[in-house]
């Protein structure tokens, strides 16, 4: 987080690719340590150039943001090998928009021309279409629109992904290249060529997470009535595809305006979200004029030089003393007076407060109460704004309180992730000095997908039919459409 002021600072300081890129080189534990270790070197710098004429969807993998330690997904598909997942990846793909596109939006569809699994390890390697040599697709997938061809490194990109998030890994990243081939095929090469400013390179890539999110949605739903059975997506295959897409956001800093720039995590998954719930036909709707994008600029070079974390013992008293003030004006804009808010204590605990994580709201004093030390590891792990988000969940559940609202139920857990969502949107553009920094936004992303510690209530129970899509939705709706959208 930061400021952009001097004064008191939660100091802020053609169809061109998709490279889901790094965030941040150092100070968390990676997410993909091992998803191509010694194979991007530059990726805290800045991503490896994709090959001329091409969509790189799989540029530099992040190292913070999310955290380490989700285990890997099941089922695996045992007996099948990556190659055999790429290519039923394929297959489910080509079949899906046989149908989706004429259907959903009116154009006929041709299969992709070259499917070309790259083996970057081999010397003898053909040339791969529209690249030098097979080595310099290492680490890297991409469409390349002149060849009508989906092209990827079959030797570490997908066995990595695959290891480290399941076969989902490997669907989400050729998902993404087929929807460049989606746009291909629904004229947007030349709407790009005819008036680029209305397609800047991150609505295009906008556009392609859309249209494999409408792909993990026909997925899921084919799951859930019996088949595929050869690529089962339930609702962890589904967290699991997107972790993997977040791992490749855009480093920290970059703006949307930049012609580098793919997305960050919140965004991306945000695209989607947009595709999942409403289809193709919202993804090719996809304009500049509706759609926000949220990367900023470092604020300072103070902010840049932490990485926009700031130390736990300015963290809490920064965003609890803005929390406050904020839901204390909720609440009395439904007419209740005297209603204050919290400080954050460290103690007493709570009691009868359940398991809500580093952060609990007390229902029987109305206290806010932090475990210092797991606020700090989380902050280790995932960047200072995913223990931002669980303070702030608690402060919601006692401005509901406060609004003689229930803070218990399921209904009341929702309702505490969506405020923090809809605290959080105010910061993005701050009109004072309290604001986001580069990467806020990702750690949010982290700790909604990786737990369910913002959606618990005051007794610590939470719907178990919820899971890190479903929480990033709540978390969404209140990012997008305010309090009002969250019952409060």
């Amino acid at each position: 987080m930061g400021s952009r002021t001097p004064a008191p600072r939660r100091p802020a300081d053609d169809h061109n690719g998709s490279v889901l890129r790094a965030r941040r080189g150092t100070t968390t534990v990676a997410l993909v340590v091992a998803l191509v270790v010694g194979v991007l070197a530059a990726a805290c710098t800045g991503p490896a150039p994709s090959p001329a004429g091409t969509s790189s969807s799989t540029g530099n993998p992040a190292t913070a943001g999310v955290a380490a330690t989700v285990a890997p997904v099941d089922p695996t598909l045992p007996g099948r090998t990556t190659d055999d997942v790429a290519r039923l990846t394929v297959d489910a793909l080509q079949t899906y928009w046989r149908t989706a596109l004429p259907g959903r939006l009116g154009t006929p569809w041709r299969d992709v021309t070259t499917i070309a699994p790259v083996h970057v390890d081999d010397p003898s390697a053909p040339q791969p279409p529209c690249a030098a040599k097979a080595a310099d697709l290492r680490g890297n997938a991409f469409y390349c629109p002149a060849a009508d061809a989906v092209v990827w490194d079959a030797d570490v990109l997908l066995p990595q992904l695959r290891e480290r998030f399941g076969p989902a890994g490997v669907v989400v990243v050729l998902a993404h290249e087929f929807g460049h081939a989606v746009q291909t095929r629904i004229g947007v090469d030349e709407a790009q060529r005819a008036d680029p400013a209305a397609h800047p390179t991150i609505l295009l890539e906008a556009m392609s997470d859309c249209y494999a999110g409408a792909v993990i949605r026909h997925l899921v739903d084919a799951t859930a009535t019996g088949g595929p059975v050869d690529l089962p997506m339930r609702a962890a295959e589904r967290d699991a595809a997107l972790r993997a897409l977040v791992t490749f956001r855009d480093p920290l800093g970059t703006l949307a305006a930049d012609t580098t720039a793919h997305g960050n995590a919140f965004d991306r998954l945000s695209a989607v979200e947009d595709g999942y719930d409403s289809g193709p036909t919202a993804c090719a709707g996809m304009t500049t004029a509706g759609r926000d994008f949220t990367q900023r600029r470092f604020g300072s070079a103070a902010d840049r030089a932490r990485n926009g974390d700031l130390p736990l013992d300015r963290l809490v008293p920064a965003v609890s003393g803005d929390a406050k003030a904020w839901f204390e004006g909720l609440v009395a804009a439904r007419g209740i007076a005297g209603y204050s808010a919290p400080d954050p204590r460290p103690a007493p605990p709570c009691a009868d407060a359940g398991p809500q994580g580093p952060v609990a709201y007390c229902a029987a004093d109305g206290g806010v109460v932090t475990d210092l030390a797991a606020l700090g590891a989380l902050q280790q792990r995932s960047g200072d704004f995913a223990g931002a988000t669980l303070l702030v969940s608690r402060y919601a559940l006692a401005a509901r309180a406060g609004a003689t609202l229930s803070a218990t139920g399921y209904d009341a857990g929702r309702s505490a992730v969506c405020l923090a969502g809809a605290w959080t949107a105010r910061l993005v553009d701050p009109t004072g000095g309290f604001g986001l920094s580069p990467g806020d936004l990702d750690e949010a992303v982290a700790v909604l997908l990786d737990e369910d510690w913002a959606e618990t209530d005051a007794v610590g129970t939470v719907d178990p039919a919820d899971n890190g899509f479903e929480r990033l939705g709540h978390y969404r709706r209140g990012f997008d459409g305010g309090p009002g959208a969250c019952g409060i």
